[in-house]
């Protein structure tokens, strides 16, 4: 059973519970005070009867006296008294009936108990009707006196059947309105969870740019504005694991397709090797060729496991000084750039600069930014290492007036394996991972890293990290 129907249901029959409920206690309450009533005044009736007949008859025997004239009086005052439609009044004296009015076709019989002058009351059924039944005692002349007063209550019971039965027909009338106006509401209320439901339905098959278009500004705006904020950040996520599977996919062919190269190189040169015999410079060139394409293989091997290693763990942060890092790389460098005929101008601050981070990847991340800025120089060629601080934020910048990277290679730069120049990436023993590498471990110490680069100018790579009581501020 849908919500729908659930919501309709319940609340018809809540409502008829509570709607039967209340108008069941107020037609019994409306016949209860009715019947009270009518005993009160058939009690009054019959009180002010019984006191008419023992005046009137102390009356008449003061004048006459005698029983025969004590009866007579008894029946004059009845006669002249009674005459209320839809009431009886039989009067006995000792069991002998002295006055009566019924005229009733099935014999009565009303159990007498003797409890004075206060009436007790009954209800019986008779000649197909309801009479209420009052029984009263009084003295008069040494005599117990028995008041029997008869009144109609049909009429009490016949109203509370019409009663009852304009509640069924208001009831019915009521119920379907209710159910109309209910399966409209509920309609409405239920739109957000159906589109929820349809969205849900087309995510689950693929389609991620599903949305929920609802403005209201109640709890169904909020539940549209949460499900697509929820659905924002799934396709997020799915286009993240769809990314992360394509790059791991073009990192596997990438490693595949450099690793076969310097293997096939490596397999040609031992077959020439093993085939050639007596020409030693021969021999030498290609065993030249063989180390210089093992130490590639090695190379690509080690880039690979330092990529691995930082993609893999988690690292213990501490403060560390980032210019004296950069000075720490510089001086490592300088038996290169020195062989390379480079010349390292530095810009370091002398006071200490502090970031928050490891020290052994930043002086990697370093290296590799200085080895790629030689290798893209040319003899005699200038590389500039700056650091600043500034607005929270420590920049560290190394710029070479290399050959520059075009426009559109730039936004592929930071991707593993790529490389602008592969025959002088290859004579540089080059892998193309420097940068990725790089872009990781900046990632790592939430930097922003950026290239900028003009062909026939030079590459500026930035490194911009959060200052150090800046990051203790957040932490």
């Amino acid at each position: 059973m849908k919500l729908r129907q659930k919501i309709v249901i319940s609340t018809l029959l809540l409502f008829m519970a509570v709607f039967t409920g209340a108008n069941i206690l107020t037609i019994e309450n409306n016949c209860k005070i009715s019947f009270n009533r009518i005993l009160q005044q058939a009690r009054d009736e019959q009180e002010s009867i019984s006191s008419g007949i023992e005046q009137y008859v102390w009356a008449e025997g003061e004048k006459n006296g005698g029983d025969a004239r004590y009866l007579n009086a008894v029946m004059e005052y009845l006669d002249s008294r009674v005459n209320t439609q839809g009431t009886a009044l039989e009067i006995l004296a000792e069991d002998r009936v002295l006055y009566s009015t019924l005229d009733f076709k099935q014999p009565v019989t009303v159990k007498a108990n003797y409890i004075g002058r206060m009436a007790e009351y009954s209800r019986q059924e008779i000649d197909g009707k309801e009479y209420l039944i009052l029984s009263s005692f009084f003295p008069l002349k040494d005599t117990q006196i028995r008041n029997l007063f008869f009144v109609d209550i049909s009429g009490i019971y016949a109203d509370r059947a019409q009663q009852y039965a304009f509640f069924l027909r208001l009831a019915a009338v009521t119920l379907l309105l209710l159910a109309a106006g209910l399966f409209l509401l509920t309609g409405r209320l239920t739109k957000t969870l159906r589109l929820l439901t349809a969205s849900v339905r087309k995510i689950g098959e693929g389609n991620y740019r599903e949305r929920i278009q609802i403005k209201a500004k109640d709890e169904a705006g909020e539940l549209a504005d949460s499900y697509n904020k929820m659905a924002d950040a799934i396709e997020s996520t799915v286009e993240e694991l769809k990314r992360k599977n394509q790059e791991q996919q073009r990192f596997t062919d990438n490693f595949t397709h450099e690793l076969r190269t310097p293997l096939t190189a490596v397999v040609g040169y031992a077959d020439l090797l093993r085939s050639t015999s007596g020409d030693e410079e021969y021999v030498q060139e290609l065993g030249e060729c063989i180390f210089r394409e093992g130490k590639r293989i090695e190379r690509l091997s080690e880039v690979m496991m330092d990529l691995i290693f930082v993609r893999r763990h988690t690292f213990d942060m501490e403060p560390c000084d980032a210019g004296e890092l950069l000075r720490q790389s510089v001086m490592a460098y300088e038996p290169a750039a020195a062989k390379a005929g480079l010349r390292l101008e530095t810009e370091l601050p002398e006071k200490p600069v502090m970031i928050f981070g490891k020290k052994e990847l930043l002086l990697a991340m370093f290296g590799n930014l200085l080895d790629n800025a030689g290798k893209a120089s040319d003899t005699g060629g200038r590389i500039w290492i700056r650091l600043r601080e500034e607005g929270g934020f420590v920049t560290a910048e190394v710029e070479d007036e290399g050959r520059g990277i075009p426009e559109e290679e730039q936004s592929r730069i930071f991707e593993n394996f790529y490389q602008v120049d592969k025959v002088r990436n290859r004579k540089n023993n080059g892998v193309g991972l420097g940068l990725s590498l790089c872009a990781d471990i900046a990632g790592i110490h939430e930097a922003e890293i950026k290239l900028a680069s003009r062909v026939g100018k030079g590459t500026l790579v930035t490194v911009r990290f959060p200052c150090y009581k800046e990051v203790t501020k957040v932490m």
